[in-house]
């Protein structure tokens, strides 16, 4: 495993994952990270309209994989997902 990836799988990192659609905030609760991760949700739209929410936060890997099954149970095609540097 090289550095970044072992990094990565051993302490919590800020992600951005966009999706298409306004989500409402209320929608996702706390089960859906852990604890002690924080999550930011924005909704925005692109620059031909599209309407998107944008979710910001410094998660770990099993909060990260947590939250992208719920996106897809809920049938939301990911438009990105991207590791923020600090």
């Amino acid at each position: 495993m090289n550095e970044i990836a072992r990094k990565l799988s051993m302490c919590p990192a800020a992600y951005q994952i966009m999706v298409p659609g306004h989500l409402d905030p209320d929608w996702i609760g706390p089960d859906w990270i852990g604890p002690s991760d924080e999550l930011t949700i924005t909704a925005d739209c692109l620059s031909d309209g599209q309407p998107v929410t944008i979710l910001t936060g410094t998660i770990d890997q099993a909060a990260l994989h947590g939250l992208l099954r719920r996106l897809y149970s809920l049938g939301l095609p990911l438009i990105s997902v991207k590791l923020v540097e600090k």
